[in-house]
């Protein structure tokens, strides 16, 4: 073998180490947030336990955050429940009139009396909600409801920091085009679980007691299990979502693609022959989960259920301001063309939707 073909294999070689340590190193984030933060006593021999290392401290570090993210929001829901029903509760950025814990608590004291929470006007949220804090309104101190949002929010940071552990190692994060001279980059788990529980935002929607927390938790476990390849969860999660707040249903696209098994394995990403195979029927068993759901909660409550719930949504029936623009373009409006303009902007956001999802179809998680 000449000396110029022994430089150029070394040139390869050179080249390609680097991302193979940084796919070792991402295998072994997935593998210590499976695992949980126990920590490695045997110190490592040789090079190769170092990703194996580099992920315990990874893992580490997350579930220090995750702590004190969870320490922190009770600590203030605790210590602080004063401040947070007078200055946060009541704040139109961080509530709307299906997402207002004040409206749960109205309808939770209805279901104790008997009396259908549907009828009298105010409760626009999911039954399942009322199942959830039956037992922590009705016979637990106010304590165990904090925890089931605290809870619930520093899940949704468990999620995201798995989700940006494991698209380390999609083939469509190795295989996507750098520039010259660029550098693959990847965001930490802790780092994005970080982003996430001490953004002052979500950190206020959480003390506020939004209901929106769990369909944002349902949303994330279906990325994470669509990613995964458990296409069934994922859409069972995404219907669970869209009973919740009716919009995370655009999700149904992304998971389609990522059904379809191509993403990645292909240049061009997934044909429309697979499409017809493998992405359609994501969509009818959404279909059927969603609408069991509804039936089955129609059933216990009539028709008022899907009134009060998602005709609500659809016909923005409450004016109430908040951070959209629903609520003020619907209000200067005339009466006769509500109609139309609500047809509009309800298709607005599924317009969107397959031309977005189609155009990031080899990384359907981006486009999600």
């Amino acid at each position: 073998m000449s000396a110029d073909t022994l430089e150029q294999a070394d040139n390869e070689n050179s080249k390609q180490s680097p991302e193979r340590k940084k796919r070792e190193l991402a295998n072994a984030l997935v593998e210590a947030l499976a695992r949980g933060p126990a920590a490695h006593t045997d110190k490592p021999e040789q090079s190769a336990q170092q990703p194996s290392s580099a992920g315990s401290s990874e893992g580490a570090r997350l579930m220090r955050v995750l702590a004190l993210g969870f320490v922190l929001r009770l600590f203030i829901l605790t210590f602080s429940s004063d401040f947070v029903s007078k200055h946060l509760s009541t704040r139109v950025e961080l509530g709307t009139p299906v997402t207002s814990y004040n409206r749960l608590v109205e309808g939770l004291h209805l279901a104790a009396q008997g009396i259908s929470p549907f009828d009298g006007g105010l409760f626009h949220q999911s039954p399942l909600l009322l199942i959830l804090f039956r037992a922590p309104f009705g016979w637990l101190p106010q304590l165990f409801s904090d925890v089931l949002f605290v809870a619930a929010d520093v899940s949704v940071a468990l999620m995201l920091a798995k989700i940006a552990a494991k698209k380390i190692t999609l083939p469509s994060f190795a295989a996507r085009p750098l520039v010259p001279g660029e550098t693959a980059f990847y965001c930490l788990p802790s780092a994005v679980a970080m982003l996430y529980l001490f953004n002052p935002l979500t950190l206020a929607t959480c003390l506020a007691r939004s209901t929106i927390v769990f369909s944002h938790l349902a949303t994330v476990c279906a990325l994470y299990f669509g990613i995964g390849g458990q296409i069934n969860t994922a859409v069972a999660l995404v219907a669970v979502a869209t009973h919740l707040s009716l919009y995370p249903a655009v999700l149904i696209a992304p998971l389609s693609l990522m059904a379809s098994g191509l993403p990645g394995r292909s240049e061009a990403g997934p044909q429309p022959s697979s499409l017809a195979t493998g992405a359609v029927l994501p969509l009818l068993k959404f279909v059927v989960f969603f609408v069991a759901i509804h039936a089955l909660f129609v059933l216990l409550y009539g028709f008022k259920y899907f009134s009060a719930t998602v005709e609500f949504t659809l016909q923005v029936a409450d004016l109430q301001p908040n951070v959209g623009l629903f609520w003020y373009f619907f209000i200067e409006i005339f009466d006769e063309f509500r109609q139309f303009f609500i047809a509009v902007f309800q298709l607005t956001a599924l317009a969107f939707t397959v031309p977005i999802s189609w155009r990031f179809r080899k990384d359907p998680l981006f486009g999600s």
